[in-house]
């Protein structure tokens, strides 16, 4: 008697090392999977249930990932999340300006960042670079940045290295470990559902904040702007001071009143400047999102058959989709808690189907 499994695996998959904490959602699974973690999440976040298995098995039949430990190149991260149906720009030479502003319009943003300068931050790091260059080896999510304290701000990011989420790091050491990557970052042009239905409630149209740290958004803008016109290396610190400072600075002061001020050379808006792409969220349809197909398609199962006298790889199968069962369990309860039905019922539908392939594969004798 034989006994065929459907599972959402390919062989592929099972042959790569697994390393990441089963019931960690933020943590991945795989040593090199951390820009497909990354996507993974942000899909999930709109409302996609998807796991991290079905997107490293779609990164491999792309040829954007092989699983022998190189990851994934800079130029692939962001085509998952472009093939779910997620507009999303890549950028290089970014500052915290335009990450600041990718924010604020409650886009979702991945960096590529150098692991050992967040994780350690230690002298050891600063000599690698000295002698060995700039080793970025890691993408991670940037969820935010707080600026309670002007003097001392912090950048939080949901890291699927070590499954912490919302993790601060001062802004120095991030912008250390970002730099190696020649700040390289890939953030969606919409906002994620969530955080365009908080936009909704609190009466924000424009489709942004109206402030960044105290400062309005559209002279914030003009500093961004302005980052891109000056030597940010060497001229960046003197921005922030007076980034810093504005918001107590006269109210009749322009801004390049407040340049003058600080001895810095006058704006001139009829530069070009780097583009920031942006899709209004509130004519964005979310629902088509999920009718990419890709994720739920039958070619990411397989059907291997299994002698009915390895109960150890029966077994095997059954944990791995009590794994997902619970992931998406949990993510309903999360979209639910958040008053996000739409997702929270994408989730339980997805839960249900998951529930239904273990059924076949306890029951279902061939």
């Amino acid at each position: 008697m034989k006994k065929i499994i459907k599972i959402k695996i390919m062989a592929d998959i099972n042959s790569i090392t697994t390393v990441g904490d089963f019931t960690n959602p933020y943590q991945q699974t795989y040593p090199d999977t951390c820009a497909i973690k990354s996507q993974q999440l942000i899909m999930n976040d709109f409302g996609i249930p998807v796991t991290e298995d079905q997107c490293v098995q779609y990164s491999i039949e792309n040829g954007w990932y092989s699983g022998d430990g190189t990851g994934t190149q800079c130029q692939d991260v962001g085509k998952l999340l472009a093939d779910s149906g997620i507009p999303c720009t890549q950028r290089e030479n970014a500052n915290v300006y335009d990450l600041a502003n990718e924010l604020a319009q409650g886009h979702k943003v991945i960096v590529g960042v150098d692991s050992g300068e967040l994780w350690d931050g230690n002298i050891l790091d600063w000599l690698k670079d000295i002698f060995m260059g700039n080793t970025p080896d890691h993408a991670l999510i940037v969820a935010g940045i707080d600026m309670s304290d002007p003097n001392n701000p912090m950048v939080m990011v949901t890291d699927p290295g070590t499954g912490e989420c919302a993790k601060p790091y001062p802004l120095d050491q991030f912008m250390d470990a970002w730099s190696d990557s020649n700040c390289y970052m890939v953030s969606t042009d919409v906002a994620a559902p969530q955080q365009t239905e908080q936009m909704v409630s609190n009466g924000l149209t424009e489709g942004h904040l109206p402030e960044v740290a105290n400062v309005d958004y559209d002279t914030f803008t003009q500093f961004q702007d302005y980052s891109h016109q000056i030597d940010y290396s060497t001229q960046g610190a003197q921005l922030y001071d007076i980034f810093h400072s504005y918001p107590t600075m006269p109210s009749s002061y322009s801004f390049n009143d407040a340049l003058v001020h600080f001895d810095m050379p006058l704006f001139n808006p009829n530069l070009i400047m780097p583009t920031t792409n942006y899709i209004d969220p509130y004519n964005f349809d979310y629902s088509a999102l999920n009718n990419q197909g890709w994720f739920t398609d039958f070619s990411l199962y397989q059907d291997p058959v299994i002698d009915s006298g390895t109960d150890y790889d029966n077994q095997l199968t059954i944990d791995k989709m009590q794994d997902n069962l619970d992931f998406a369990q949990e993510h309903a309860q999360q979209c639910m808690d958040d008053g996000m039905y739409v997702s929270a019922t994408m989730w339980q539908n997805e839960a249900h189907e998951i529930q239904n392939d273990m059924n076949d594969a306890m029951n279902n004798d061939f």
